[in-house]
């Protein structure tokens, strides 16, 4: 984490185990209103040489001074679990990157330039990336993503989607057509 520390300065650091409720409310203060938003997501295997200049980068060229990169370190109990016993598909190490576009609206504009940064940051680290993507974070444009998002859980998920949502009336978290 000292080598992240040193590419720049944070707007939040936190090394500490905490529950996902915490974890899920610690956003609340840091989120703009007023803002519009996009977001990506890429799973990397680690913090290596060729992730970090992408992750410097991808940070130098925001659009938007409100836009962020968050990296959450996916290790230790979780990945202990087997993929089988929950929907999350990937148990493995990894480094989650969001990637999120945030700015002010303005008469006329759509946001596309925003937009496109966070999708060309995202396309950059896609080569190497794991498969997939956390699906709580993927829109319906990342058909790629979303079919192995889950891993070999989606047959067994798309059951369950098919039984208890026939209508489709639930659709925050993406599965694969």
């Amino acid at each position: 984490m000292e080598v992240l520390k040193r590419c720049g300065k944070p707007m939040h650091v936190q090394i500490a185990s905490m529950g996902y409720q915490d974890l899920i409310q610690g956003f609340d203060a840091r989120v703009a209103n007023d803002k519009h938003y996009a977001l990506e997501t890429r799973w990397i295997p680690a913090l290596n040489p060729e992730a970090m200049s992408a992750l410097i980068e991808g940070g130098a060229s925001r659009t938007s001074p409100f836009s962020t990169i968050i990296l959450q370190h996916f290790r230790g109990l979780p990945t202990q679990f087997p993929p089988d016993s929950t929907a999350f598909g990937l148990r493995r190490e990894h480094v989650m990157v969001e990637i999120i576009s945030c700015w002010d609206p303005t008469a006329g504009d759509n946001g596309s330039v925003h937009k496109r940064w966070a999708r060309d940051f995202s396309q950059t680290l896609a080569p190497m990336s794991l498969p997939g993507g956390y699906p709580n974070l993927l829109g319906p444009h990342a058909q790629d993503q979303i079919a192995q998002a889950y891993g070999n859980n989606i047959t067994r998920l798309q059951a369950v989607k098919r039984r208890f949502d026939p209508d489709g009336c639930f659709s925050a978290t993406p599965l694969p057509r």
